[in-house]
Parts: C-alpha cells; structure tokens; sequence
C-alpha cells in the first residue's frame, strides 16, 4: 500500500548512477503532466535519521515531478539496510535510463566489499570475469604507479558490454598481441592492437591517394 508523502521530504540517493538523457526526461515529465499518473516511488526512511525519505528507485520520476511543482509524492515505503540499499540500486536502476560509469563503478566497489563476486553475478548484469576486473582495478593501479609512469598518465575506466562472440574475438586477438609482443596486461595489448591498426590505416590511405 503506497503512502502519499510531502515532496520536500523526498530525496535522491547520490549514490544512484541511473542518468536518463533530457529528451527521455523531457518526455517522462509531459508523459506524468498529461496523464497524471505515474508509477510508485519505492523509497526508505533517510539513514541519517532526518524526517526525510531516500529514493531507491524513481529518481528521474522524482526529478519529473518536482519540475511539475507536485506537493505530494506516491511511495512505497521499504524498510531495508544499508547493504540492501546498495544492491537494490545495482540491480533497478541498471534496467532504466543509462548509467554513469564512474558512479557504477564506485556502487561497485561498494557491493564488492560486502558480498562475493559470485552472489553480485546472480543479482547483476555484469559478469564474475567483468567483477574480477573491477576488483583488480585498485591492484593494477597501484602497479602502474610502482613503474613510475609520468604523473600526468591517467587510468581511464572503459565500461561496455559485449556479446559472447565478440568478446572470444577480441578476447584471441588480445592473446595474440601478448605473446607477439611480451605483453602482460590486456590494455597494454589493446592499447598495441589500436596502434597497429591506425599504422596500417594510414598506410592504406597512403596508398590510394597515390592511385
């Protein structure tokens, strides 16, 4: 049973990295302003123990509704810990709108803290192998920075998704860079597949601008 809640008492998880783009959010805005309904916010009393409630899923309808100038909000108030909070935004707010990488990435780490690779697996759209990654991230940070990189190379997070035949593809051409080149790590070997390609593309460019 949902309860109608005072708009001002309602507040987003900073921790959500559920983004939806402005002609979606437009749209969802017109969509609530023409019908008048929308689906229930599921929220949970503030942990900071203010009479406030947190979104765990809802945040764009929230954002819609406060731009409407709605002085009550429908809420479907759970009472859930702060662990279950975490998982609760992975797994939602994962199927709507479009993440932000690096608020992913840290909900994440967060989850990983807590709780096996194999249970987020279960419950997550990312994978054991793409979870190893992430949890290896901190260790291959600090790998670089003990071979003296220059102290403005930055370590950049590429977060995509792949289909199981393009990640075997890409997966053997990884291997083949490696053992071609003595390589270790696999964005070492991306980073040397790109620039082969690019070196072959301007020669192949070369070569038709003199035909």
């Amino acid at each position: 049973m949902y309860r109608m809640l005072p708009l001002e008492q309602v507040v987003p998880d900073p921790r959500s990295p559920n983004r939806l783009s402005r002609m979606f959010a437009k749209k969802l805005r017109h969509n609530i302003g023409q019908l008048g309904k929308y689906e229930t916010l599921t929220v949970r009393p503030s942990p900071d123990g203010r009479r406030k409630y947190q979104v765990l899923n809802g945040h764009a309808r929230l954002e819609a509704l406060r731009e409407l100038g709605v002085s009550e909000v429908k809420c479907d108030v759970w009472e859930v810990s702060e662990t279950q909070a975490r998982l609760f935004l992975a797994v939602v707010n994962r199927l709507r709108g479009s993440d932000v990488p690096e608020l992913r990435m840290n909900l994440l780490f967060q989850l990983l803290r807590k709780h096996s690779k194999e249970e987020l697996a279960a419950r997550l759209p990312e994978t054991i192998a793409y979870l190893d990654k992430v949890e290896r991230i901190p260790e291959e940070a600090e790998r670089l920075r003990k071979e003296a990189l220059p102290e403005k190379t930055e370590v950049v997070i590429v977060d995509f998704y792949l289909t199981a035949e393009q990640h075997r593809v890409i997966d053997k051409a990884l291997g083949s860079i490696k053992k071609e080149f003595g390589l270790r790590d696999p964005s070492e070997a991306l980073a040397r597949m790109a620039v082969l390609y690019l070196d072959q593309f301007a020669k192949t460019t070369a070569l038709r601008q003199e035909v």
